[in-house]
């Protein structure tokens, strides 16, 4: 059997409500030929009768009982369907998932994401922090709605929605002797001490590859985490360095005069960004379309620190 036709199933409504084709049609302020062709062209459709032609008007009978069903059932879920796009177009339901940078998840909640939750409690967001590779995939295969990836490669699949510069520096605790150096450090210089570094496939890491290349050394890692946080507190409890992006990424202990970032003398570093990508023409829901426009607009609170 063919899908009725919706417009005929309207008529057929009508008819059912009214119980004559003239009050039918003086609903629908048409003619009554209108409404008796409808009817027989839905007959024709469905293979059955569905009234009973009696002198005061049309009896339903068991065929129709249950078309009515279907058009009734069919007019609640799409009452439903536009009840529940228009609480999406609300910003009073959905749900919008971020893929980010490890060190930038603190901040995007506090200044961000955390503001947003509280003016759209209804909605759900989900935040996961991966590597800068797994960043592009999730966003390139639509696992996620938003990213934002530091010091991330080209892709054809993904847009840069902006950027602003984040360049690589290094963390040191603040009584660490290259604190003293007033010009820049050196990669020779800061190979001198151990090293922290983040696993391979984050963007710092691939910053790090870069610059091994690039200066024909390589710069052997003592401790190794996948958490800026971590990373962090080996710079604290060590003469240790690490290589991260500025900006967010260390701003607590910074701020609190823990440690220091220190710049570092090479291009490669000095070049790189934090980028706002999405899936290269995705349409967004209103919400994800909403968050990804209050990231970009506060993009800039991401990214270049101070380093003394």
């Amino acid at each position: 059997m063919r899908e009725p036709s919706q417009s005929r199933l309207r008529y057929f409504e009508a008819v059912c409500r009214h119980g004559t084709i003239r009050g039918a049609a003086d609903q629908l302020n048409t003619a009554p030929s209108v409404i008796t062709r409808q009817i027989v062209l839905l007959e024709k459709e469905l293979g059955l009768k569905l009234f009973e032609r009696q002198a005061r008007g049309m009896k339903l009978n068991d065929a129709a009982a249950h078309v009515l069903e279907y058009w009734r059932s069919c007019q609640a879920h799409r009452q439903q369907l536009t009840e529940r796009l228009e609480a999406i177009d609300r910003l009073d339901e959905g749900y919008v998932r971020i893929v980010l940078s490890e060190g930038y998840v603190d901040h995007l909640i506090e200044h961000i994401v955390g503001p947003f939750c509280a003016q759209h409690p209804k909605l759900s967001i989900a935040i996961d922090p991966l590597p800068v590779l797994d960043i592009m995939n999730q966003v390139g295969e639509d696992a996620a709605h938003i990213g934002l990836a530091y010091n991330p490669q080209a892709d054809p699949r993904i847009q840069f929605i902006a950027s602003v510069p984040a360049p690589a520096r290094l963390l040191v605790r603040v009584d660490h002797p290259l604190t003293r150096h007033r010009r820049p450090i050196t990669v020779s210089q800061l190979a001198e001490f151990p090293f922290a570094s983040m696993p391979q496939g984050y963007g710092v890491s691939q910053l790090i590859d870069a610059l091994e290349y690039s200066e024909h050394v390589k710069l052997r890692p003592t401790f190794i985490s996948s958490s800026v946080v971590a990373l962090r507190r080996y710079v604290r409890a060590t003469q240790g360095v690490a290589i991260l992006g500025s900006g967010a990424a260390a701003a607590p202990e910074v701020a609190r005069g823990e440690v220091v970032m220190l710049d570092i003398d090479h291009a490669i570093c000095a070049k790189a960004k934090l980028r706002l990508i999405t899936r290269r023409a995705r349409p967004l829901s209103p919400a994800a379309a909403q968050l990804l426009s209050n990231m970009r607009n506060r993009l800039a609170s991401f990214g270049i620190m101070q380093g003394k």
